[in-house]
């Protein structure tokens, strides 16, 4: 795969126009600042974790003897089930006041962000397809700066796009990803069974 092929697959699969409705909903209370600091911390945190996953998660995968053909199964699963619910609604959670007040880590970095899916394929790139360090390193960051520019004008493109344009946008990126998910799943069974 090339650059620009891993970098569009992440960007599909963190979502940020899908998470988008989330992070305004978990973060409406904030003013600007304590918004924008919320914004790039998280972003920031998703993006450790990925690149960790992406660097060292060979090692967990190792130690928990997972063979590929079971992490192409799993991680297109996983996409699958994310998919359909940016089809066809249902992917995001109602929240309580527990987040109310500027959110750490939960509900924004992880699971939104850097979520299963995410990790799973970053995993799944690095092992599977062999995709060198630098070059994962560098989508992620681009990755990163996609999301981090949504979110930032995420309060602007809530009220230009409007819920619906939001939800047509979710719709279109789930699409995407759902092929990407079969792919997944259809090359973990053809390995399982060669």
């Amino acid at each position: 795969m090339t650059l620009a092929q891993v970098a569009v697959l992440l960007f599909l699969i963190t979502d940020p126009f899908g998470n988008l409705p989330l992070l305004l909903t978990v973060l409406q209370r904030l003013g600007h600042a304590a918004y924008l600091r919320a914004v790039l911390r998280e972003t920031a945190i998703a993006f450790v974790v990925l690149v960790v996953f992406a660097w060292k998660g060979d090692l967990l995968l190792g130690y928990l003897n997972v063979t590929q053909p079971s992490l192409n199964i799993a991680g297109g699963v996983i996409l699958t089930i994310i998919s359909l619910k940016m089809i066809f609604g249902g992917a995001q959670e109602t929240f309580d006041d527990r987040y109310a007040n500027d959110p750490l880590v939960v509900p924004i970095a992880i699971p939104a962000i850097a979520g299963p899916a995410a990790l799973t394929t970053v995993m799944l790139l690095s092992k599977q397809q062999g995709i060198p360090f630098p070059t994962l390193f560098t989508a992620l960051t681009l990755v990163f700066l996609a999301n981090l520019t949504t979110f930032l004008l995420g309060r602007l493109l809530g009220e230009w796009l409007g819920p619906r344009g939001l939800t047509a946008l979710e719709r279109l990126m789930g699409l995407l990803l759902n092929l990407v998910a079969v792919d997944m799943t259809m090359a973990g069974i053809k390995r399982f069974f060669t």
